[in-house]
């Protein structure tokens, strides 16, 4: 007789995956909007007043100040609709329709994530500086040959920038995909928050390095050959590099609505039930002359 084989059928799905998406609270939040305008305009101090020193002669100058606004868009982000069928749902042994749910939610918080990443990546060419180490295979996907390696020089010289345009020793931050971790990891200033008995926060910084608040993420912005930074989506290209972002807290900007989740429960029409997601997002560097950002992107 046959031995008789019995299943056992775990109640906990293997979940998908998703970046760590927590680096981008890092900034201001132009809050209560997002949910009801498609522009949000921010301000721009004019001219900072003239100091005389020991003046004689009155009445001092007298000069107005004129301010600018920036604006950047706030747009719509939606999940495409995800169908359980009934028959599917009701033979199941876990929750299939509360995990649905949650990858909405994910995916929402990452497209977000992705969009800040290259929204604040700089387009001014004073912002970009270029890693200057050994040669080390080409990590941005579909990319090919060398790029050169990122060194402690070229962090200190990131680190000299903020100190140039007077950013707050305390907002400080540079986002590292996982693919140069490997190369900072061998710079010996970086502090590595798992060797000095503190683990990973939950705000996604990992280390710190020349007073720069050091995040993580599987992925960051690409650029092109020609130093331009690739929107989210584009075209994967053998020339492609990739870049780190550094940002102070008060140099970028984002507007930020609430999770939307919509559902269609027991649709006669489809035999089932529908979800899907949406959120209302936009970002832009907090100053027209991009100050406060910076990219640092592979050299070649």
């Amino acid at each position: 007789m046959a031995e008789q084989i019995t299943k056992l059928f775990s109640k906990e799905i293997q979940e998908n995956l998703f970046p760590v998406n927590e680096f981008y609270k890092q900034s201001k939040l132009d809050a209560n909007v997002s949910s009801q305008f498609g522009v949000v305009q921010v301000p721009q101090a004019g001219a900072s007043p003239t100091v005389v020193k020991n003046p004689s002669s009155f009445p001092l100058s007298v000069s107005q100040r004129t301010d600018d606004v920036l604006e950047y868009n706030v747009d719509a982000f939606a999940t495409n609709p995800i169908h359980i069928e009934d028959v599917n749902e009701a033979v199941t042994n876990y929750n299939k329709r509360q995990d649905i749910i949650k990858d909405h939610v994910k995916a929402l918080n990452t497209r977000i994530a992705d969009e800040m990443a290259a929204i604040w990546a700089v387009t001014a060419a004073s912002n970009k500086i270029f890693t200057t180490g050994a040669n080390v295979p080409a990590a941005a996907p579909s990319a090919t040959g060398n790029r050169k390696g990122l060194v402690r020089a070229d962090l200190a010289k990131l680190a000299v920038m903020f100190d140039k345009d007077d950013c707050l020793a305390d907002e400080r931050n540079i986002l590292i995909s996982a693919s140069q971790y490997e190369e900072l990891l061998n710079v010996e200033s970086f502090i590595n928050f798992d060797y000095v008995n503190r683990k990973p926060v939950v705000d996604g910084q990992i280390g710190e390095i020349f007073g720069m608040k050091v995040f993580k993420r599987s992925r960051n912005t690409i650029f092109n050959n020609s130093n331009v930074k690739k929107a989210v989506g584009a075209t994967a290209a053998a020339t492609d590099k990739l870049s780190i972002l550094g940002w102070s807290d008060s140099y970028v900007r984002r507007a930020e609505g609430s999770i939307k989740l919509f559902s269609d429960i027991d649709s006669p029409m489809y035999l089932g039930s529908i979800f899907n997601g949406l959120v209302r997002a936009g970002g832009t560097a907090g100053r027209t002359d991009e100050k406060g950002v910076y990219s640092l992107i592979q050299g070649v």
